[in-house]
């Protein structure tokens, strides 16, 4: 480590290389070895980790009562000096917290380095399409101290929201009402064409009987 290095855990590597002549002449064979190295520079340790770019998305579904499919991305990112684990879970709710539910189990992420960052996407299903949700991710870190023990921090939680439009839902409303409409219209339709020719039906009966009473006129004189 160069004098001087901040305090927290660095990561190094040792290769090691050994070249031997093969079988074929003319030819050396070159074998590697490499070793991971884990340190950690003794002084102030302090683990952080933050939350950013958190990213909901409404997939939807063709059964708009039965909630649709939805995603929640961010990233994790190690802001602190030591290397960090993690726990997630994410959940999600409509309107007013109603219409919750929660992702499965979801797998935790390799451990962090300082400064290191990686992103998430988890699914949620049956997400009410309630024409708004939120989803909130929640990470509890971990580190482990100088002693060996492993210390959980303070949980830190991010919450995206997007539309969560019902369109099936939309259409199926759309297509009854434009059935009503046109029903209303034929209805009316039928209506004044029916008005019409009553109209017609005693306009005739009218004519007739004014007929009938002048060919009756000279007859009576």
């Amino acid at each position: 480590m160069p004098k001087g290095s901040a305090p927290g855990d660095y990561v190094g590597g040792i290769v090691t290389t050994l070249t031997q002549p093969g079988q074929a002449s003319g030819i050396n064979v070159d074998r590697r070895l490499g070793i991971r190295i884990a340190l950690r520079v003794s002084g102030a340790l302090e683990p952080a980790l933050a939350i950013t770019d958190a990213r909901a998305r409404f997939g939807g579904g063709l059964n708009p009562f039965a909630g649709g499919d939805a995603t929640l991305s961010y990233t994790i990112r190690n802001t602190g000096n030591t290397t960090l684990s993690a726990t997630q879970s994410v959940s999600a709710t409509g309107p007013f917290g109603l219409f919750p539910v929660a992702a499965g189990k979801i797998a935790p992420p390799p451990a962090l380095l300082p400064g290191e960052s990686r992103e998430v996407t988890v699914p949620l299903r049956g997400v009410a399409a309630a024409f708004w949700f939120a989803a909130t991710a929640k990470v509890t870190p971990a580190f482990v101290d100088a002693s060996g023990s492993t210390n959980p921090l303070a949980a830190v939680t991010a919450t995206a929201s997007a539309p969560a439009v019902p369109w099936t839902l939309l259409v199926i409303i759309l297509v009854i009402a434009a059935l009503a409409v046109g029903a209303g219209l034929l209805h009316r339709r039928r209506r004044e064409q029916a008005r019409q020719r009553e109209d017609a039906r005693v306009q005739q009966a009218v004519e007739q009987a004014l007929a009938g009473a002048a060919e009756a006129a000279p007859a009576e004189r």
